[in-house]
């Protein structure tokens, strides 16, 4: 988790997230643990209108 908030920029997408990240994790299911974690943590968040993910 700490690779996705380490390199972060504001306004990500997931795919551009998942692309930066890639070689951290095994497969997109534990990637996509990741990022529920940070959201369930109140790390991120998602804009649903954009689709764009928001760090806090």
């Amino acid at each position: 988790m700490k690779n996705i908030l380490s390199g972060a920029t504001e306004a990500e997408s997931v795919q551009d997230i998942y692309h930066r990240t890639r070689d951290v994790f095994r497969d997109a299911s534990e990637f996509l643990h990741a990022l529920d974690a940070l959201f369930v943590l109140g790390l991120l968040d998602i804009d649903v209108d954009s689709g764009s993910i928001r760090y806090a």
